[in-house]
């Protein structure tokens, strides 16, 4: 009898841990593109619960900008992003990241994009890094 419960819990351990085990994503990049047909200023991220944390000081219309962040594991779940719009108006969101087991693939590296939409709307998305192609 003892025999079958300490089987059953080595299995059920072993199913646990492998669910724990699973890959993180991991990003090369991450940028801010500016959607909108002015420059944004004074653009900020900072990643929760990590505070890893990235900035740049102008970005021109429908441009991209590299925010600074290192390669490094998607930890965090949320994202605060804050900038200035070319009124001078401060703009803040805090986002939901993208996460889950269906985002990227074993050992493939990810880039984190923040789109900046007229108004104050804001998208974030991971695509696939230029280096995995």
């Amino acid at each position: 009898m003892k025999s079958w419960l300490s089987f059953f819990v080595c299995v059920l351990l072993s199913l646990v841990l492998s669910a724990c085990g699973r890959s993180q994503t991991v990003l090369d990049r991450v940028y801010v593109k500016n959607a909108t047909n002015s420059r944004i200023t004074d653009v900020k991220v900072r990643h929760e619960p990590t505070e890893r944390y990235g900035a740049v000081n102008a970005i021109l219309p429908h441009k991209s900008l590299d925010i600074g962040f290192s390669e490094h594991p998607l930890l965090a779940r949320k994202a605060s992003v804050s900038w200035r719009d070319d009124d001078g108006r401060e703009w803040k969101y805090t986002v939901a990241l993208p996460y889950g087991r269906s985002i990227g693939k074993d050992g493939e590296t990810m880039s984190l994009v923040y789109v900046i939409y007229p108004s104050g709307l804001i998208n974030v998305h991971l695509l696939e890094s230029v280096k995995n192609k």
